[in-house]
């Protein structure tokens, strides 16, 4: 079969963008716009409102591996349009809540609509319809999330100050819902078997195959891969290093206790929506070169910096946007690493509903540390043990990530507790 000068794989690279754009880079990453307005306008601290986050993780992590079974057994479209009705439409009906209690039941579809549309649906749509450079497709997936991101936070910063934080609920949700209803009837398709043809680069794949001798390819059974050590240090990595990563949604308000407006704050998180942008496609790159191993690395050093720079970011607006810039870097290293990881530590054979698995590292970080970051603020009136934490938090990935590599599946076998290669 010869691949063709358009292959449909960029029509569904597009469409992962303009979904995971909107529902990631229009209602995840704005959503801690609104804590501060919000929690001031209905009375509650901000620690008792950012519980709905926690609420919303709690039910991503119980839905995931089910998001993943759906995704493999109805159409892509059909599924995606399920899961932007529930997330978009319920995170607009937030604009017209009074309670607080309202904001915990609505976490509930949010959750399920995000685990399809924004966990699962751009890692399991590259992963089918692209066979070579997967780290870099996955970075430009996620670059492209944090531009959106990066325009935007100031816009919905802007319509909060002038038009009220219900009406910039409304438009995020109602645009976001509108967007990914025509790019999935238009864009998405679910496999390329299913449209008679080959994954982008499988053809080249399968002719240098043909020239040498035949690879092995590394093959793990998800119930191997859920017994491995491998598999426990992915997952509580991925919990620590997604830990760092949603101190993004106390950025606003950290920022504002400082003293910074909150124009400034909302370009500050555009800051931060750059430096995710550049590390998505950075990370993603520099892994396909060097490995994931050294990315993992030198993510963690970055980290470090970031919250150097935010425990001093009070002497300057310059120091604080530096900061948010290289914790952007840190959060898009999550979302990119997180399916490498996964391949290179299992294999394509149960890729996806491993992949649901190792992706509950994400939510279960926010189900303890979004809420946790609040209260700790609320009951010491100060954010820097906080910061403190998320250095202990990068040191833990740091062992997690050498100690599960040394321990990683191989073709002959993997690693177990009881048994170790």
């Amino acid at each position: 079969m010869t691949e063709r000068r358009w292959h449909y794989a960029w029509n569904i690279l597009l469409g992962v963008i303009l979904i995971r754009g909107f529902a990631g880079g229009g209602i995840n990453m704005t959503s801690g716009l609104f804590l501060l307005p919000v929690s001031r306008e209905i009375g509650v601290g901000i620690g008792s409102l950012s519980l709905y986050m926690s609420i919303s993780s709690v039910v991503l992590v119980l839905f995931l591996p089910l998001a993943g079974k759906l995704i493999n057994k109805y159409d892509i479209r059909i599924v995606t349009l399920a899961g932007a009705a529930l997330q978009a439409v319920s995170f607009a009906a937030c604009g017209f809540l009074n309670k607080v209690y309202g904001w915990y039941l609505l976490a509930v579809p949010q959750a399920i609509g995000a685990a399809i549309v924004v966990n699962l649906l751009g890692p399991i749509l590259i992963n089918r319809w692209f066979s070579r450079n997967v780290g870099l497709m996955l970075g430009i997936q996620m670059a492209c999330v944090s531009l959106f991101g990066a325009v935007l936070q100031p816009v919905t910063s802007a319509v909060i100050a002038g038009s009220g934080w219900r009406t910039a609920y409304i438009m995020v949700g109602g645009v976001t819902f509108a967007v990914i209803l025509l790019s999935s009837l238009i864009l998405l398709r679910n496999s390329p078997k299913d449209s008679g043809m080959l994954p982008y680069g499988a053809e080249e794949k399968k002719t240098a195959a043909d020239k040498g001798k035949p690879k092995q390819q590394l093959e793990i059974e998800e119930k191997t891969a859920l017994k491995s050590i491998s598999f426990y240090l992915l997952l509580i990595f991925m919990i620590a290093i997604t830990g760092v990563g949603v101190f993004v949604q106390h950025i606003p308000t950290y920022g504002q206790l400082l003293g910074y407006s909150a124009q400034s704050t909302g370009m500050a998180l555009a800051f931060a929506s750059v430096g995710s942008s550049i590390g998505s496609v950075a990370i993603g790159m520099i892994s396909d070169r060097i490995g994931s191993l050294k990315t993992c690395y030198g993510i963690i050093v970055i980290g470090l910096l970031a919250a150097a720079g935010f425990l001093f970011a009070s002497h300057s607006f310059m120091i604080f946007g530096l900061a948010t810039f290289l914790h952007g870097l840190v959060s898009s290293g999550v979302m990119v690493l997180a399916p490498i990881l996964t391949l290179t530590f299992y294999g394509q054979k149960d890729y996806e509903q491993i992949y649901a698995k190792v992706s509950m590292g994400a939510p279960l970080a926010s189900i303890l540390l979004i809420p946790a970051y609040g209260f700790i603020y609320d009951f010491m009136n100060d954010y820097r043990p906080v910061l403190f934490g998320i250095i202990i938090l990068l040191l833990i990935s740091a062992f997690c990530i050498a100690a599960g590599w040394k321990n990683r599946c191989t073709i002959d076998g993997c690693p177990t507790w009881k048994t170790r290669k």
